[in-house]
């Protein structure tokens, strides 16, 4: 929470936000938007694999639905929530809503940002399931420094600066290993389906964040008709790198999801 000084009924009245982060992510990650966030209640996890769950394992999008469904009840209750998930915990939250089949409560919202919603054809998914198993391999048994050398050459991260890239891999070092390369395969975006055709039918408010230097999240958000909302000065870990702004544009739409709960 992003204190530990509130009375628990506030947080029965006002929606709670529930921050999932990215591969080689954890709690920790939302801190610079956390700071941004002072009169929001913040509940940030650790997913399977990171951080307090490092020796967590989940098979698949199903098991760490399940997982998340539990760390929601034991931490809210029936308290009210909105849903804020980064890359793969993007991912991770759209299936949770969309196809777990899980009872969801009372939330009230969904927010991803650079999250991918899926693949189109069987084709793409065989390609991508290789490339993770690769990826899985690497992560299992080279050293941190080693394969995240070359995981943030990835056009994804071409927009940082060789100083900002060799800081990261110091930072995820901590934590890389075989339980990065088992939570890879698990929810490897081959194994997810294509949410674009159930976006629609989402029953809850949802928006879509972005870095303005992230193009390829932007053509998939775009590809799937929905405008996403832009953090300038900001690639792919948007929340990061502008975390300011992106509390500014964050805010904006808590409001606007309060004005469409009623609530």
């Amino acid at each position: 929470m992003t204190s530990g000084s509130e009375s628990s009924s506030i947080f029965m009245t006002t929606p709670i936000l529930i921050l999932l982060h990215g591969l080689l992510g954890s709690a920790d990650d939302w801190a610079p938007l956390q700071r941004y966030l002072t009169d929001i209640p913040t509940l940030a996890l650790d997913l399977p694999g990171h951080g307090t769950q490092r020796d967590i394992a989940v098979a698949d999008f199903t098991e760490a639905s399940h997982w998340l469904a539990e760390k929601i009840q034991q931490h809210l209750g029936e308290a009210p929530y909105i849903l804020l998930g980064y890359s793969m915990g993007g991912r991770l939250a759209l299936h949770y809503v969309l196809q777990s089949g899980i009872p969801l409560g009372d939330l009230r919202g969904v927010i991803v940002e650079g999250a991918n919603f899926g693949l189109s054809n069987a084709q793409e998914k065989a390609l991508r399931w290789q490339q993770d198993l690769l990826w899985a391999e690497r992560f299992c048994h080279e050293t941190p420094q080693v394969v995240l050398q070359d995981w943030y050459q990835q056009p994804v991260f071409a927009h940082l600066t060789e100083e900002q890239r060799q800081a990261l891999i110091r930072k995820r070092s901590e934590q890389c290993g075989a339980n990065i390369g088992s939570i890879l395969a698990a929810l490897s975006l081959a194994k997810q389906m294509d949410f674009r055709p159930l976006l629609t039918q989402m029953p809850i408010p949802f928006y879509y964040f972005c870095g303005a230097q992230d193009n390829k999240f932007q053509n998939i958000s775009r590809q799937a008709g929905i405008e996403p909302h832009l953090i300038a000065a900001a690639g792919h870990n948007a929340h990061r790198e502008n975390p300011e702004l992106f509390a500014q544009k964050l805010q904006n739409c808590l409001l606007k999801i309060a004005d469409s709960t009623g609530k």
